[in-house]
Parts: C-alpha cells; sequence; structure tokens
C-alpha cells in the first residue's frame, strides 16, 4: 500500500472511533419507587433507528395494593409490608402507612392480594376524626371505614379464627360508603351485639359477587344496616345465624335492592330466617331463598324466609323452597305494610329519628348529622304503599310446624298483598290456611290470581314440585 493510501485508511477509522459511525445506545436506567409500580409502554430503540425515551404509566394515584395476608393491628410496626388494615387507615387518611400508597380521600381502591386473610384480634384503630364516631362496643377486626372506598377482593376470604376472640370484619362509621366485590366473609361472631360481619348506620353499602358464610350476632347474624342505601347483587348468604331478628340480614329504616342473590341455610331466633326489615323499602329480584328457618321461640315466628314489618316491599321472579317457621309464613310473613297513624305525604324518618330518644341523643354530638342526613335520601322515606306487590315468583314446599295456631300460614302471611302470576308448588294455586306446598293465607286483601298452573322456566324443577 501506497504511503498516502495508509494515511486515508487510518484517518477513516480515527473518524469512526470519534462517533462518525453508528454506536449502540446502552439501556438507560429506570428509577422504581416499590410503592408505585411502573409499567413500560415503548421498547427500546434498534441501533439502527432514532434513541426514545420509554413512556412510564404510574399506577392510578388512588389504588392502594395490599401485598401481605397477615393481619396486622394498631399500632403498625414498620415492616416494608402492606396489610389490609393498613390499606384502610390509608384510605381512611390519605397518608402512607408503611408500604401502603396514600390513596385519594374518597375515592382509594383498594386491591386485595388473593388468599385467606385470618383474624385473630380486634384493632383499635383510633377514629379519624372525632365526629365519626363509632357507634358500638364490639370489636373489629379492620379499622373502621370512614371515608368512602372501594375493596376489590379477587377472591380473597376473611375469616375469623377458630377460638379468636368475638370479632366482626367491617364497621362503617356515620356517612361512610363501601363498595365490595369478589370476597368470601366467614366465621364473624358478636353473639352480645349486631351484625356479625359487618355492622353500618347511616351510611351506604354496594356488595357484588360477596359472599357470607357462618356468620353469628343478635340481630343480622351477617350483616346489620340502619339509615342508609344497602345493594346486594350476585351474592350468597349462607348458614348464617342470629339470637334475635334476621339470621342472615338485618335491614332497618333503610332503602335496599336485593338482586340474583341466595339466602340458603340461614336461621333466627326471632323472626325472618334468611332477611328481617323493619321501616324500609324493600325490593327483592330474581332471588333463592331455600331452607331459611325460624326456631320454636318465644321471640317472634315469623318468616322462615323474610319477614317484614312497616315495609314497602316489592318480591318478583324470586324462588322460596322449604323454608320453615313454626307459625307464621314459612316463606315470607309481612305486617303492618302501613304505618299506622303517620301521614305518608307530610312524614319522613328525620321525624322519626327525632322522635326516638335513644338514637336522638347517641347523634346530638355529631356536627352537621341532620344536615347530611337530610342531604342523603338515600336515608329518608316519605312514601309507603298500603299493600306488597308480589309477582311472578315459585313458592314451593315451605311449612309452619304448629298446626295447631289457627293463623299458621306455609307460604306467605300478609295482612294486603297484590300476588298475581305466581306460582304455589300446585296447579291450582294457594289453598289459604293449612299445610301443602304453597299454601298462603287467604284473608284480608290478598288477590291471588291470575296464579301460574305450570311452573315457570326459572323455577328449580327440583324443589319446585310437592313432596
Amino acid at each position: 500500500m501506497r504511503p498516502f493510501e495508509t494515511m486515508f485508511v487510518i484517518l477513516i477509522l480515527t473518524s469512526i472511533a470519534c462517533g462518525g459511525g453508528v454506536v449502540t445506545t446502552p439501556a438507560p436506567v429506570i428509577s422504581t419507587d416499590a410503592d408505585v409500580p411502573l409499567i413500560a409502554t415503548s421498547a427500546l430503540s434498534s441501533p439502527t433507528e432514532e434513541s426514545v425515551t420509554p413512556t412510564l404509566t404510574p399506577s392510578p394515584a388512588n389504588v392502594i395494593f395490599v401485598n401481605t395476608l397477615e393481619q396486622e393491628v394498631y399500632p403498625f410496626v414498620q415492616n416494608g409490608k402492606c396489610s389490609f388494615a393498613e390499606a384502610i387507615m390509608a384510605a381512611n387518611t390519605a397518608k402512607q402507612f408503611d408500604s401502603c400508597n396514600a390513596g385519594v380521600l374518597g375515592e382509594s381502591v383498594i386491591e386485595l392480594m388473593t388468599g385467606e386473610y385470618v383474624f385473630t384480634q380486634v384493632d383499635e384503630s383510633p377514629p379519624v376524626y372525632e365526629w365519626l364516631i363509632s357507634v358500638t362496643d364490639v370489636g373489629t377486626a379492620l379499622p373502621p371505614i370512614a371515608y368512602p372506598m372501594t375493596i376489590h377482593g379477587n377472591d380473597a376470604t376473611l375469616t375469623r379464627a377458630e377460638n379468636a376472640e368475638p370479632l366482626r370484619f367491617f364497621e362503617l362509621m356515620v356517612n361512610s360508603t363501601l363498595t365490595m366485590d369478589n370476597i368470601t366473609i366467614q366465621n364473624g361472631d358478636v353473639a352480645k351485639d349486631w351484625g356479625g360481619a359487618i355492622y353500618s348506620m347511616n351510611s351506604s353499602i354496594t356488595l357484588d359477587n360477596t359472599r357470607f358464610i357462618n356468620n353469628n350476632s343478635d340481630n343480622g347474624g351477617a350483616i346489620y344496616f340502619t339509615f342508609g342505601r344497602l345493594d346486594i347483587a350476585n351474592s350468597e348468604f349462607v348458614n348464617n345465624t342470629s339470637t334475635g331478628n334476621g339470621g342472615a340480614l338485618y335491614i332497618d329504616s333503610s332503602r335496599s335492592l336485593i338482586q340474583s342473590t341466595r339466602f340458603e341455610g340461614n336461621e333466627s331466633d326471632g323472626n325472618g330466617g334468611g332477611l328481617y326489615a323493619y321501616f324500609a323499602t324493600l325490593v327483592i329480584t330474581d332471588n333463592f331463598f331455600i331452607k331459611n328457618r325460624v326456631t320454636e321461640n318465644a321471640n317472634g315466628n315469623w318468616g322462615g324466609g323474610m319477614f317484614t314489618n312497616r315495609v314497602n316491599i316489592t318480591i318478583t321472579e324470586s324462588q322460596f323452597y322449604q323454608n320453615e317457621s313454626p307459625a307464621y309464613g314459612g316463606a315470607v310473613g309481612v305486617i303492618n305494610p302501613v304505618l299506622a297513624g303517620i301521614d305518608p305525604e307530610t312524614e319522613n324518618m328525620i321525624q322519626q329519628i327525632q322522635d326516638a330518644p335513644v338514637v336522638s341523643d347517641m347523634l346530638t354530638s355529631i356536627p352537621g348529622f341532620q344536615a347530611t342526613l337530610e342531604a342523603h335520601p338515600s336515608g329518608i322515606y316519605s312514601n309507603f304503599k298500603e299493600d306488597i306487590q308480589i309477582h311472578n315468583n315459585c313458592f314451593a314446599n315451605n311449612a309452619t310446624t304448629n298446626p295447631a295456631d289457627p293463623n299458621w300460614t306455609s307460604g306467605i302471611h300478609a295482612s294486603a298483598a297484590v300476588a298475581d302470576g305466581n306460582y304455589w308448588g300446585n296447579p291450582s294455586g294457594p289453598s289459604g290456611r293449612g299445610p301443602g306446598s304453597g299454601d298462603s293465607v287467604g284473608k284480608n286483601k290478598i288477590i291471588f290470581a291470575p296464579f301460574l298452573t305450570d311452573a315457570p322456566d326459572f323455577c328449580d324443577p327440583s324443589f319446585s314440585e310437592i313432596e
């Protein structure tokens, strides 16, 4: 090679080494925060393309991820984990607890880790604010729900440990809101109080795909709910018990929609083996009541499947099979569908609260409570109907166990009802007092016709025929 040619090659190689050619860009270092997962949405550029900085999308600020199944109680220990209790406190305060994201006050979403959460002791978390008072004296496994929040269960199970002290799982403080789905809650026990799994007063609850199993209390074996709005869908109440009213569910002074939900094997020593409602507006749609019962007792004897008192109630496309009570309404017991002595056009639930010494005294310490109640019509009633509506349901093989009582009725006991288009377990319809699959009291203002001579398609064939 000639000298000038050699020099030319050297110059080219030098130019390349100094940056005149294509150089591979090393991967950038991505800073992460253990509490806020980051997701890369753009791949690194190829050596032949212009380099592009990845776009990183953090998890929404309102989402709190629970990453341990262990129970933690207040005061919480800094262990680098986000427990269920810490997540609730973060949602209540919009402050970070341990590795729990702070969330957004009133908009927090708690994502549970799938698995079984075993609770052995009550939590002693203080109220977030003084006016957000607790209304029970019984211990709760988790901090009280003080502000609106959503809990996605992700098929988790909450259970009280065997031989653990009495406890329920949730208490909603005044004027709070809970939305919850895809979760199982079992073995809560507050035998000397109300609401074995959940206690709520003047709040709102929405439940979807939620299962309550083997919970127990004095009233409302699974849930005690008063002054608010309760919506339940696609859920189950199984083998819950109460020593008073409402083996599974007790609803007082509230509005409630219950749909596509199963009540099975619940038991009450008062009234309402599956459900008890008082001073309420209640819509029951596409539900299943099977083998719920009221024991023979001195406290009630009404409504093996459900019982209502002073309730505006509509029951449609639901099924009642093998429910049992000692005397009144093996399937459904209804009394006082009209508020006696109260003008529904002028009176409402606010007046009822003001006239109730225990309630009014308890709530006088809450600033602005009356204004809050007036601003939330979900807890106010001004319209009660004179009859109950029972349309297009299936009643079969329900029973009462005391044929000596002249008022006993195997199906429905009611003082006034419009009950057309139902299937009564036999082609001839309800037969009045006495034993049988679909018997119902035939007195007072009850309209049964037309009744279905054949069970509709949604009736379960294994239960809908006379035994």
